[in-house]
């Protein structure tokens, strides 16, 4: 009597995971989620696309999650910035960021030096091996957006297309 009723829950348990996994849900995923290896591919993607503004100064890099508006922006964690050590690019947490009048330049309080702000403004699953994710970055006045598409093969993310975003 026991194995029809763990069967009948095991069937019903699968069905409720096929459905919270439907990639026809255009919601992107939670921020805690960003900090995946599609959104570490988005963020390497956007860091090769930087321009080289400034040449011959240092520059300070921070990552951050979803939308930034009046009320602040999300910081990633410090070990999702570790996974990018091997670019030897200097990350500093955006909580730690310092605005400076009279422009608002946002800046590394170390240096007192602009840093790049690297959004990851989205991240959706688009099935269980392709992602769609929006990036942007912002330095001093000047910034950029792009609309990535990610894929998974050989358990490595890579991004395979990118547009300019609207």
């Amino acid at each position: 009597m026991e194995a029809p009723m763990t069967r009948r829950l095991l069937f019903i348990s699968l069905c409720l995971g096929l459905a919270a996994c439907d990639s026809s849900d255009t919601a992107p995923l939670p921020l805690d989620l960003y900090e995946c290896d599609a959104g570490e591919a988005a963020v390497r993607h956007l860091i090769s696309k930087l321009p080289d503004l400034n040449p011959g100064v240092g520059k300070s890099y921070s990552v951050v999650l979803g939308e930034i508006n009046r009320d602040g922006m999300t910081p990633a964690t410090d070990a999702f910035t570790h996974r990018f050590d091997d670019l030897k690019l200097k990350f500093v947490n955006a909580q730690n960021l310092k605005d400076i009048e009279p422009d608002h330049t946002i800046v590394d309080p170390d240096t007192r030096l602009a840093a790049f702000i690297l959004q990851l403004r989205k991240l959706q699953s688009t099935s269980a091996t392709t992602w769609n994710a929006e990036v942007g970055w912002s330095y001093k006045k000047e910034f950029g957006r792009l609309k990535l598409r990610i894929e998974v093969k050989a358990g490595k993310a890579s991004v395979i297309d990118e547009a300019p975003a609207d």
